[in-house]
């Protein structure tokens, strides 16, 4: 099990991938705006011929999760992984925890290391896993609407 949820996908079109990045650059705003009002547009993020790198333009659910895909003709891949900010949140919470877990053992107050061990199980499996599972099917939903998805197969991981 890694430590930071991601999937991989490989998806068949109902068109080109041509037509479908266009489609895409119409509902997503460049990550160099610096706009009010992120909600007028679907995603925001990087486009480029084939390749795009966007996550939901909703401010804080959109953090979640970033979807990457790579288009070609009318099939392609897409990747969705947890984004930089909350990979760097989860390890501030974790490394806080395992401090308290540190001093508790100082201190001689085992049964803090129990609450403390407890709320990174619960940060893990809760808000990032489940979290990452809501958001990202929003974002993949979104993503089909918007470019054609007419077929979506997870890809396995090998570990190797």
């Amino acid at each position: 099990m890694k430590l930071f949820p991601e999937n991989d996908y490989s998806i068949e079109l109902n068109n080109n991938s041509s037509l479908a990045i266009s489609e895409l650059e119409n509902q997503t705003l460049s990550k160099e705006q610096f706009v009010t009002n992120w909600n007028n547009q679907a995603f925001i993020g990087k486009i480029e011929t084939n390749e795009f790198e966007v996550k939901l333009s909703k401010k804080l659910v959109g953090e979640v999760c970033v979807l990457k895909g790579k288009l070609e003709s009318e099939k392609g891949t897409l990747k969705v992984r947890t984004s930089r900010i909350f990979k760097i949140i989860f390890v501030a919470i974790v490394l806080f925890a395992l401090s308290g877990i540190v001093t508790a053992i100082i201190q001689n107050k085992l049964e803090m290391i129990f609450h403390l061990v407890m709320t990174i199980l619960v940060m893990r499996f809760i808000f990032l896993e489940f979290g990452f599972r809501i958001i990202s099917k929003s974002g993949i939903n979104k993503l089909t609407e918007i470019i054609g998805i007419k077929e979506l197969k997870k890809t396995l991981h090998n570990n190797v």
